[in-house]
């Protein structure tokens, strides 16, 4: 498929997620999705699946998931409330699914953002959770820090910029590893798991200040790649290192951004620190199997500046 028809294809889906994103309760039927995507009905499913790496109805069940962890992140309400506003129709549904996103229940996902936003709150305090998880929460936060202050070295990444909503950065680190493949063959791209960053500036809730870069750091200096071999989509960017606030996220990729938002709203304003003008960063730890997504391991860094 040639670049520029690759793109459009990517496009024409990404049209189809940000239907998704604005409405994901909407009845979001194949002719309608279809239509938006400029494709035959009799295909639209096989080329959405094939471009995004999962079905429409997995897009739109992890949009509803991901917008119930935002709500329980930053709003104060029954689990029961979130549920029905996503679209869940019991409580107990709502609770199955969440548990099979986040890999736990919505009141100990509510608990544990409350520790991020709220540092000095006593777990024992939320009605909801139940008292296994409120002992474990509380005991993994008497033994470990939440956030940890760290010190990174300047580094290299080759990087692939997204176009469009964060529900697409997937599709986005897909064809970054396809170019890679095809820059450095096949033995070397395989070693890339553990050594992936996302690199990203502004808001990705507000339009047009959201600047998020895919990368794979190599395995040696960029330097050594002939600079006619970065040509086209792929380029250098340099990351200057310094100081970060740094907290490990074990769970799904879509929590990302509600955890990103309880260290912005809670942690930092009681740190003491102040950010730095610099990129914040996602370090991908781990590639986990289909069926192991709950077990994540990305460290969510956000630049912070010298006293």
């Amino acid at each position: 498929m040639k670049p520029s028809t690759e793109r459009d294809y990517h496009k024409r889906i990404a049209r189809v997620v940000e239907a998704i994103l604005d409405d994901p309760g909407a009845p979001h039927t194949l002719d309608s999705l279809a239509s938006l995507a400029c494709l035959s009905p009799f295909h639209f499913h096989r080329i959405y699946r094939a471009l995004t790496g999962e079905r429409v109805v997995e897009t739109v069940q992890r949009v509803r998931l991901a917008r119930a962890a935002h709500r329980l992140t930053v709003a104060d309400e029954p689990v029961g409330n979130v549920a029905a506003d996503v679209g869940y129709g019991s409580p107990q549904a709502f609770s199955r699914a969440f548990r099979g996103f986040a890999g736990v229940s919505p009141s100990a996902f509510q608990l544990r953002q409350r520790r991020l936003t709220s540092p000095d709150a006593d777990a024992d305090a939320d009605a909801d959770a139940n008292a296994s998880s409120a002992a474990r929460l509380a005991s993994d936060a008497q033994s470990t820090p939440v956030v940890q202050i760290v010190e990174l070295a300047p580094f290299d990444a080759v990087c692939l910029r997204h176009d469009g909503p964060t529900a697409t950065i997937s599709q986005t680190f897909r064809t970054l590893r396809m170019r890679w493949r095809q820059l450095v063959g096949d033995a070397v791209s395989e070693n890339v798991d553990g050594h992936t960053v996302g690199i990203c500036t502004g808001d990705p809730e507000e339009p047009g200040t959201f600047v998020y870069f895919a990368g794979i750091i190599p395995g040696t200096p960029v330097a050594s790649i002939a600079p006619t071999e970065l040509s086209g989509e792929l380029e250098t960017v340099r990351v200057a290192g310094g100081l970060y606030a740094s907290h490990r996220l074990v769970g799904p990729y879509p929590l990302i951004a509600s955890t990103f938002q309880a260290l912005y709203g809670g942690w930092l304003p009681h740190s003491g620190y102040e950010p730095d003008d610099r990129p914040n960063l996602e370090l991908y730890r781990s590639k986990p199997l289909p069926d192991q997504r709950c077990e994540c391991v990305t460290d969510l860094m956000i630049p912070l500046r010298k006293e």
